[in-house]
């Protein structure tokens, strides 16, 4: 059993398809560290975002096909003679004093050389990528996969965070959810509430005949209505009001449209 922020490390599979010294262990913490040559004991990092999620992302290259690297150690050896040609072509004699023939001959061998180096630029990123493999890890489904295990419907594909904070990627934050479920719970976010809150201001004016209340002043008086110690008789004081204007602020009759964030919340739970 797991003692209470006990940190555990378990190493992800890669399946690269070729043999590789790097490897990547993600905690139930939500931390991830990589081990390489350069690093054999692991060295903890925080890898990038992806849409707010922190991802591991690095792109793996294998040994070349026997073939292409017989291709490239070609043209390396021609490049290589003509380098040689070029030098032995300058020690011979000033260039200045050359004829103009042998200008164009020394012209042509650079432009062979120069031609020689785009082609093998050219099959040696041919050659890599056909060898390559792009890795996208994205934290927290990395995490639910090695300590809550893939659940047995497949429905069940997507990884909700319970806090909605897309950093805290702590085993007990985590769970599986459908498509619907994911849904669901993004009207839920706190952005989305804050979202709408802000908007019931947006291009509206109040359902009301006084335009001594301010929104402001509404929320404050919905927040304050039945509280202990507070009376309508007194928030009409306070805001130079009608008690019965108070009382139809409660009842909804007056600025229905202005809600506090706990309304929204019972709203969005109906």
């Amino acid at each position: 059993m797991i003692k209470k922020n006990e940190e555990i490390w378990k190493e992800y599979p890669l399946n690269l398809g070729f043999a590789t010294d790097f490897r990547i262990e993600f905690s139930n913490l939500g931390r991830m560290k990589t081990f390489s040559r350069l690093a054999p004991k692991g060295s903890i990092i925080k890898g990038s975002l992806q849409g707010g999620f922190p991802i591991f992302r690095t792109t793996f290259t294998d040994e070349l096909k026997p073939k292409d690297a017989e291709k490239l150690q070609k043209l390396d050896k021609e490049i290589a003679e003509l380098n040689a040609e070029i030098k032995n072509f300058g020690l011979k004699s000033p260039i200045e004093n050359k004829s103009e023939n042998l200008r164009d001959k020394l012209d042509d061998l650079k432009n062979r050389r120069a031609e020689l180096v785009k082609t093998r630029s050219k099959l040696n990123t041919k050659f890599r990528k056909k060898v390559s493999k792009y890795v996208a890890i994205l934290v927290h489904k990395a995490v639910a996969e090695l300590f809550i295990g893939k659940p047995l419907d497949e429905s069940r594909k997507f990884v909700i965070h319970h806090d909605f904070d897309k950093l805290n990627n702590n085993v007990e934050n985590l769970g599986w959810a459908t498509q619907e479920e994911l849904t669901e719970r993004q009207m839920k976010h706190p952005k989305v509430i804050l979202n709408q809150f802000k908007k019931q201001f947006e291009d509206k004016k109040p359902n009301v005949r006084s335009t001594k209340l301010s929104e402001n002043d509404v929320l404050f008086i919905k927040s304050k209505l039945g509280k202990k110690g507070v009376t309508m008789k007194k928030l009409a004081h306070q805001f130079g009001v009608s008690e019965m204007q108070i009382h139809r602020i409660k009842t909804g009759e007056n600025w229905s449209h202005v809600k506090t964030v706990s309304e929204l919340k019972a709203e969005m739970q109906k």
